[in-house]
């Protein structure tokens, strides 16, 4: 065989191994990959025990993406705006800093608007989307117990999940900030799901969350000025992209 032969197979094999490694699922510390586009069934069947999941808490997220951090920068730039418009040393000031810190550490993934679910992927057509190229984180863990609570209180706090609590049920139990939304928070459920409750007696959903929710209590609208609303939109949508 001439070395030009050689060479050839050489550069093809390669080519097909790059091929390979432009498709490829981050599971549970395991790396699955594809050489050809794939649907997400096929993916979640090679997860080490896909029966064990909490598939109404699973999500999909894309590595390379660069939309978290585009939203987290819009997100930044609102609250920057509003930091210059406060006295340094003022409690709103400090408040406002100490969001823009906390945000600017979150880490964040794109997460995917699919609905991830075995049995679904298998059994429904519309359930199972294909892949052709990226890399993709999978969250697919066992159930937890628990509801997290963030935003204006005193300190972010995670409280047991109960059956019969609603969102007003589980904000009872902690205390509030005198800058909190006393009659929206923004609900994140463990699929990604954002809605925004009524917590007031006028206006009181009495939602009950998923457990493994997020509840997110805004600043309240008008505090400071009529971006106020947006903002906590924006703060609520990034959250679906937290890990």
């Amino acid at each position: 065989m001439s070395k030009y032969c050689v060479a050839l197979m050489l550069v093809l094999a390669m080519g097909n191994g790059a091929i390979a490694a432009q498709l490829s699922f981050n599971a549970q510390n395991t790396i699955i990959t594809f050489d050809n586009p794939v649907k997400l069934a096929d993916v979640l069947e090679k997860l080490p025990n896909p029966h064990a999941a909490y598939w109404a808490g699973a999500g999909i997220y894309e590595l390379d993406s660069a939309q978290a951090e585009a939203q987290r920068a819009h997100v930044m730039s609102l609250l920057a705006a509003l930091i210059h418009e406060q006295t340094d040393g003022t409690e709103r000031h400090m408040l406002l800093s100490n969001m823009y810190r906390d945000i600017s550490n979150w880490h964040l993934m794109r997460r995917l608007d699919i609905d991830v679910d075995y049995d679904q992927a298998r059994l429904n057509s519309k359930r199972n989307p294909g892949f052709v190229s990226g890399r993709y984180y999978i969250k697919a863990k066992p159930q937890v117990a628990s509801i997290d609570l963030m935003g204006q209180l005193q300190e972010s706090v995670t409280l047991a999940f109960e059956n019969a609590f609603t969102v007003s049920d589980y904000l009872a139990s902690v205390e509030s900030s005198d800058y909190a939304d006393n009659d929206y928070v923004y609900v994140i459920e463990p699929n990604g799901k954002l809605t925004k409750q009524g917590i007031a007696y006028w206006n009181d959903t009495h939602y009950k969350p998923m457990p493994g929710s997020v509840i997110f209590v805004p600043l309240q609208t008008g505090l400071f000025s009529n971006d106020i609303d947006q903002l906590n939109d924006q703060i609520a949508k990034l959250l679906q992209h937290r890990m």
